[in-house]
């Protein structure tokens, strides 16, 4: 049933409102995620150089528009997996947790373009999370005071 609302809703948009969108919302999880990756520095002292850069989707809505929107969501794919890989190292890391798995966005590209902010940052909270947990443990045991 679902699914019925968001063909509607994409019957009823036009090719530039879906584009701003989306940038929109590129640009949106781009801020969080390196806000967020900041976050591990200054709490965990976990140091690292993760960014993730939102370069803006071509308005044509032509083969240029997906052409950036693959790269957008590859950039994308490549910098969860690096903050995955950087938790999953960390010595903060609760083993009986298990591991952090990237979210897989390059999926979204084939169904159509239904990337939203909604998945992207329930994402973000699930990491979130993750490093609440860390955080609790580090201060539970006093680590790295």
């Amino acid at each position: 049933m679902g699914e019925t609302n968001i063909l509607k809703y994409l019957e009823k948009t036009s090719p530039q409102a879906l584009i701003d969108v989306l940038n929109s919302d590129l640009e949106q999880t781009a801020k969080r995620y390196n806000s967020f990756c900041q976050l591990i520095n200054d709490r965990l002292a976990i140091h690292n150089s993760l960014h993730y850069n939102h370069s803006p989707i071509d308005p044509g809505f032509n083969r240029r528009t997906r052409l950036d929107l693959i790269k957008n969501i590859r950039n994308l794919n490549q910098a969860f997996d690096r903050l995955a890989s950087l938790l999953n190292q960390s010595p903060f890391r609760k083993v009986d947790k298990g591991q952090i798995i990237p979210y897989n966005f390059t999926a979204w590209i084939d169904v159509s373009i239904k990337l939203t902010k909604e998945q992207i940052n329930d994402y973000i909270k699930q990491v979130e999370n993750v490093l609440k947990e860390l955080f609790d443990f580090k201060i539970k045991y006093r680590l790295n005071d």
